[in-house]
């Protein structure tokens, strides 16, 4: 526990001694920041360096590059007297390739949302090519639908696994219906949104319609390939053999993308933690740099040309272990405080603790779960709900006007989960599922939709 650190914050909350505790306070979370940094630095390394080594890990050329900076600025890191102009660079360098890891990332989910849809489509095509579609009658389907629903005797609609059925069904509404649909559940989930919340829900909005179209795409060009190849392909009147051939190529790219996925994740987990020391190294005490000598000698184990034992590894991580949960414990209380911490611009400048404030704040905002969080505040695109909505809902009624049937049904059933559904009682429920079923002609695709419900009731329910 840290006695300075929580006696500090208690007497700035208390408006006492504010010269004296905020000082104390930020360098006492810098260098919580520092050996956390480290801790997670030590770990996260090791495990890519070691994924990569083993070939559980696919790096290309572009991540290669990336990882030799890496390597380069651990080096630099490590160096007992590292010139300023060394540190600035090194900061400099960081920030640039996590705002292109960044745009990669977005490109990849953008991919990856664009692709699910085409995997919607084929997954209702498979009872019928794989000769296994049931002969399925739509009220038997319905109880077997209530059960998963009402099993208890509830007469509440249980919303989790409503909307996971609803999902799933086979969508049966005209595109006008769906429009209808979307404009009055939008508003009704989000009309009275701030802006970030605004932006937030429109952003899903559009991933889910893979309508999203963010920057680098085009530094993709095999998947854009891949995309283009599902957006010609004829769900309607595809031959047996045309679906095997897609399914594998689906499978393909998309075991590609999950590949590219977790290394551009590895490598910005490690970015982050290097941010996070090279934001707090300055203002770490002697027993703050002594509490994280393991985490440099695991480190110094990886860089080093020679190979290292099991045992040299083992030791170095035994020295510090169970302290980055403790710290974490202890981080994790602190953030709430730090973002009601009641000061303001001109009381820093005064005290001369701006920058340190400034540093602490993007420590805490690299700490956090969201490895791409933004480290600067930004102002959400101002824009009403009523322009977002006739944007998005514009851009939607496009796509579905021009797209395949079987596509546009995935895209819709992608939009319904994130929207709330407007049953109220059982009945309408009961209602709304049988009209899908009944209204789906097609037994493959109605057997495809049951075997996925049946598969989420079996893992969740």
């Amino acid at each position: 526990m840290n006695r300075e650190l929580i006696q500090a914050r208690k007497a700035l909350f208390a408006g006492k001694e504010t010269e004296k505790n905020l000082p104390c306070y930020l360098r006492e979370l810098a260098g919580c920041y520092y050996r956390m940094g480290y801790y997670n630095l030590a770990m996260q390394y090791t495990a890519f360096a070691e994924a990569v080594k083993e070939g559980l890990l696919q790096t290309d050329e572009r991540t290669e590059v990336y990882a030799a900076q890496l390597k380069r600025l651990l080096g630099v890191l490590l160096a007992e007297q590292a010139a300023p102009e060394e540190l600035k660079e090194a900061m400099g360098t960081l920030l640039t390739m996590r705002g292109e890891i960044t745009v990669f990332m977005q490109a990849l989910t953008a991919y990856t949302d664009k692709l699910y849809l085409h995997e919607y489509a084929l997954k209702r095509l498979e009872p019928a090519m794989e000769d296994t579609a049931e002969d399925i009658d739509s009220y038997a389907a319905l109880e077997e639908l209530e059960s998963y629903l009402f099993g208890s005797g509830e007469q509440e609609v249980p919303y989790d696994r409503l909307i996971s059925i609803v999902s799933e069904l086979p969508v049966r509404m005209t595109k006008g219906k769906f429009m209808e649909w979307v404009r009055s559940m939008v508003a009704v989930a989000y009309k009275d949104a701030d802006a970030e919340g605004l932006y937030r829900a429109f952003y899903m909005l559009y991933s889910a319609a893979g309508l999203y179209e963010p920057e680098g795409m085009e530094q993709f060009p095999d998947y854009a390939g891949a995309l283009q190849y599902f957006s010609s392909a004829d769900y309607r009147s595809m031959t047996e053999e045309q679906y095997r051939d897609a399914k594998e190529r689906l499978e393909k790219v998309t075991k590609c993308i999950a590949s590219d996925v977790e290394v551009y994740f590895s490598l910005i987990e490690i970015v982050n933690s290097l941010l996070m020391l090279f934001f707090t190294a300055s203002y770490a005490m002697p027993e703050e740099v002594r509490q994280t000598e393991g985490c440099r000698q695991v480190l110094r184990l990886m860089l080093c040309e020679e190979p290292y034992s099991e045992e040299e590894i083992v030791e170095a991580f035994a020295s510090f272990e169970g302290e980055p949960e403790e710290l974490d414990e202890v981080l994790q209380e602190e953030e709430a405080y730090l973002e009601e911490l009641p000061v303001k611009e001109e009381l820093l400048a005064a005290l001369m603790q701006k920058e340190l404030y400034t540093r602490v704040m993007c420590a805490s905002r690299l700490h956090t779960d969201s490895v791409f969080v933004e480290l600067e505040e930004k102002e959400p695109p101002e824009e009403s709900f009523e322009a977002s909505l006739e944007a998005f809902c514009t851009r939607l009624s496009e796509v579905l006007e021009n797209g395949q049937r079987a596509v546009n049904r995935a895209r819709m059933a992608q939009v319904i989960q994130l929207l709330p559904l407007p049953f109220k009682k059982k009945s309408e429920v009961q209602k709304y599922i049988l009209a899908a079923l009944e209204n789906c002609h097609d037994m493959s695709e109605k057997t495809a939709a049951l075997r996925e419900i049946r598969k989420s009731a079996e893992e969740m329910w």
